[in-house]
């Protein structure tokens, strides 16, 4: 009976050796993809090109929201004068509501314009970094990379390795 309570407690003892050196063999990782892709030369180019195209939109808009102004302002002093008939008053204001309705309708699709090209465009360079990031996980064993920046991590341990690096040398970023 005490061989048999030994035989038992021995191989307890193996069992949870076997699973603390299990569970030192995983390997949990973490990296800043926006600090990753701020150093990324691509994306720099991207958001200049960006900038370029919302000014560009920016100065029809201001442009548009002048010739409103005009409008509204000619209507005004016609409107004190008392110079106007009522077929040309009802006419202006019809004009007023049309121009408003575009300057907005610029406004609204110009925003989301802008914002479906930035999606375009950072979609190929998103997509290579969290390839890089697969590739860097399938490569070096880790069972879990996850996102620093985003907050998802609510403890960090010094045993979690920054992957950072391996992934910057998998895009070739120096």
């Amino acid at each position: 009976m005490k061989l048999i309570k030994q035989l038992f407690i021995g191989l307890a003892l193996m069992g949870s050796t076997t699973m603390v050196s299990a569970q030192s063999n995983f390997k949990f990782g973490h990296v800043n993809t926006n600090a990753l892709l701020s150093t990324m030369s691509e994306l720099q180019t991207i958001d200049q090109q960006l900038k370029s195209e919302y000014e560009t939109l920016e100065g029809q808009l201001t442009t548009m929201q002048e010739d409103l102004k005009k409008l509204q302002t000619d209507y005004l002093t016609k409107l004190q004068a008392g110079t106007m008939a009522p077929e040309e008053r009802a006419n202006l204001e019809t004009q007023l509501q049309e121009t408003n309705a575009k300057v907005q309708n610029f406004y609204q699709t110009s925003q989301q314009s802008l914002q479906q090209k930035e999606q375009e465009l950072k979609k190929p360079i998103y997509d290579k970094v969290s390839n890089a990031i697969q590739e860097v996980g399938a490569e070096n064993g880790f069972l879990y990379i996850f996102e620093e920046a985003g907050g998802l991590a609510v403890y960090k341990s010094e045993k979690s390795m920054d992957v950072s690096d391996l992934v910057k040398k998998k895009l070739g970023i120096q």
